[in-house]
């Protein structure tokens, strides 16, 4: 019989290797950057052409224009470690924002499961998406709000417009976007069932010490926080991920757990089977230990370059988006000249029946 786990969304949608997990990400950013370099490229000629038909006493005045007017080819483009170091930063910036709600918001609503599924959010979605199109600064907004909903903790859209400062017309545009990009998959599965549930274990059949347990249980919770940070959840299952996280609270607190739970938690399994989860606790504990989030002053550094190497189709002032506009202003025209003259014609055909 299979494990249920095996049979949800995360595991077959958003589970990799660490091999794959890397490919995945240089493919979508080596796309990214060929997408970004074009929509430069254009826009640059766009404004080249905004200034010849211009004087030269009004030429001074194009600012307007939206996009920076940098040279295409003196650009640095972000790496794929800046954007992910970026994305690493503004995760970090989520349970602050959250705590900045009222308290019973906080306490009955932005629970630490739903700080949890928007840093997930953020995760999933850039994996197929790069902050040259979307600042994370308004995705972790985003993605906090949609996480509400989904762990049924829904706050009001004009409450929490309030608190972040962010219109709600950009929220619910890019609450699709993001949707989009999520494949309408909601459901994310985290370490903090399976953490309480060998909580209870613990305390049930092998250690008779609640004060150490509860202890031990609060310090998983914990690192459970800290591994969202890091690539666990892509990689390892969530009842791993807990049980790694359990491991490195008992030895920051000298306690044997080992001795006094695993040893017998596992006895009935095989030899080769039990290695083979030891491997991947080490491997989880290594991660965990090993992270540093995005300090503040690097994260300003990377956004200073962002600034250059933004895609100006996602600037509604961009020459790029107000050529659009204009065209799809155009067609609609078109199209409605069309439609006018085709009800005109039929309308004659309809007089010609009745005269």
């Amino acid at each position: 019989m299979k494990e249920l786990y095996t049979e949800t969304s995360q595991y077959r949608n958003w589970r990799f290797s660490k091999a794959k997990l890397l490919e995945t990400r240089e493919k979508n950013h080596t796309l990214a950057i060929e997408r970004v370099k074009k929509k430069v490229l254009e826009e640059s000629l766009l404004q080249k052409q905004i200034l010849e038909t211009l004087s030269p006493a009004y030429s001074e005045q194009t600012e307007n224009v939206g996009s920076p007017r940098v040279n295409p080819s003196e650009i640095e483009y972000l790496t794929l470690e800046d954007e992910l170091a970026l994305c690493n930063f503004y995760e970090t910036r989520i349970p602050p924002m959250a705590n900045c709600f009222p308290k019973e918001v906080i306490e009955n609503k932005l629970t630490d499961k739903v700080k949890a599924t928007a840093i997930t959010f953020v995760k999933r979605f850039y994996l197929r998406n790069t902050v040259m199109d979307y600042h994370p600064k308004e995705i972790i907004v985003t993605c906090l709000f949609l996480a509400a909903k989904v762990e049924h903790s829904f706050v009001a859209i004009e409450e929490f417009t309030k608190v972040v400062k962010l219109p709600k017309e950009t929220i619910f545009e890019l609450e699709v976007v993001v949707s989009k990009s999520l494949r309408y998959e909601y459901t994310v599965h985290h370490p903090y069932l399976a953490s309480f549930g060998l909580f209870l274990d613990m305390q049930v059949n092998f250690i008779k010490d609640n004060s150490k347990i509860k202890f031990l249980y609060e310090k998983s919770l914990e690192l459970i926080n800290k591994s969202l940070y890091t690539d666990c959840m892509f990689i390892y299952q969530p009842s791993q991920i807990s049980l790694a996280t359990l491991r490195i609270a008992a030895r920051q607190d000298n306690f044997d757990l080992e001795k006094t739970y695993l040893r017998f938690k596992f006895k009935s399994d095989p030899k080769e089977k039990v290695i083979e989860l030891y491997k991947i606790l080490d491997e989880i504990e290594s991660i965990i230990n090993s992270h540093v989030n995005t300090t503040v002053e690097q994260a300003k550094s990377i956004d200073a370059r962002l600034h250059k190497c933004k895609n100006p189709e996602k600037n509604p002032n961009s020459a790029i988006s107000k050529k659009r506009r204009r065209e799809k202003e155009e067609q609609e025209e078109i199209d409605r000249r069309k439609k006018k003259k085709l009800d005109d014609e039929y309308q004659k055909d309809i007089s010609k029946i009745f005269d």
